[in-house]
């Protein structure tokens, strides 16, 4: 099994713990030094710090749902960078109310291979969204709406993203694994504030459409318009599951939906609707190799609230 899968099963049987409210089952994920910073419960120092800060404090409750989109894991030797997006479903059903807490974040994980097994060394993690009954978790740090990210940011992606960490791969990857990650790249750099990186997942003249029309044409405009947009709301979050890619030559189209659960429109999350997943947009991105490596040259954005029967997986890509 590569590096990269093996990575990716521990992550889930993190955020597993976490849904299940039994943090203490990650020690074994753990180095004995391993540091937190979290922009919710604060910064920690080992093993039982950590697992404490994320022990739920607050009331008992028996509705927990945990869902990962743009999960990235870069390795080189016995060391792995990761990032991923978790979006975050808890609440209390009374048999005959919902009373929902959803949030949503991104996680920037340090790995090292250890003689047992990889061992996380650092975790990062940046709320960027809440919504529903905050008091459950009523000593949390929320977000302040009145700053950058909407509070001191545990991530600076410039030096700590996977790609700034380890920039080139130990491990081949597939097209429609290269197709991915750009992808992710595109959203991570974007949620970041990392115009570099974001940009070295499209071309100089790529051109984004919003339904039929072009919304810009050229790298320069669309960062600029990207930027305007992170200045009208503390933190962005660009979390994306991958419905399927289509390579033909080295041309490609990749097709996602765009899930932001706090933005339902005219739609609402209560007892009947507990079991969709809501989604905010279409993506259809079509791709050309350029020196080797995929490039986005078309982003189709269709914009527009739906929904589907979750399908009680964590990993929510369909690839």
């Amino acid at each position: 099994m590569r590096k990269r899968d093996v990575i990716k099963q521990k992550f889930e049987a993190f955020v597993m713990a976490l849904e299940a409210f039994q943090p203490e089952q990650i020690e074994n994920l753990l180095t004995e030094d391993v540091r937190g910073h979290f922009s919710n419960v604060g910064e920690t120092k080992g093993k039982e710090d950590l697992i404490n800060a994320l022990t739920w404090k607050g009331m008992e409750m028996n509705v927990s749902r945990r869902r990962i989109a743009n999960f990235v894991v870069r390795t080189c030797d016995d060391k792995a960078q990761q990032s991923a997006y978790v979006m975050s479903l808890i609440g209390y059903d009374n048999g005959s109310f919902l009373f929902p807490f959803e949030f949503g974040g991104k996680f920037l994980i340090s790995w090292i291979q250890a003689k047992d097994g990889w061992k996380m060394t650092e975790i990062r993690y940046d709320m960027d969204w809440e919504k529903g009954n905050t008091y459950f978790a009523k000593d949390w740090n929320f977000i302040d709406y009145k700053i950058f990210a909407g509070h001191k940011p545990m991530i600076n992606s410039e030096f700590e993203s996977p790609w700034a960490v380890i920039p080139e791969n130990d491990e081949a990857l597939t097209d429609k694994e290269l197709i991915v990650e750009n992808m992710f790249k595109y959203s991570f750099g974007l949620d970041n504030c990392d115009w570099t990186l974001h940009h070295d997942s499209y071309t100089d003249d790529v051109v984004f459409y919003t339904g039929n029309s072009v919304m810009e044409s050229g790298a320069g405009n669309l960062i600029n318009n990207f930027k305007n947009t992170s200045h009208k709301e503390p933190a962005l979050q660009h979390a994306i599951k991958i419905v399927d890619v289509q390579i033909e030559d080295d041309e490609a189209i990749l097709y996602g939906y765009r899930m932001e659960p706090h933005r339902l429109g005219s739609k609402n999350l209560n007892r009947d609707t507990l079991h969709q997943s809501f989604y905010s947009a279409k993506y259809e991105n079509k791709l050309k190799k350029v020196n080797g490596a995929w490039k986005m040259y078309q982003l189709h954005y269709k914009s527009g609230v739906f929904f589907e029967i979750d399908e009680q997986r964590h990993y929510v890509d369909k690839i």
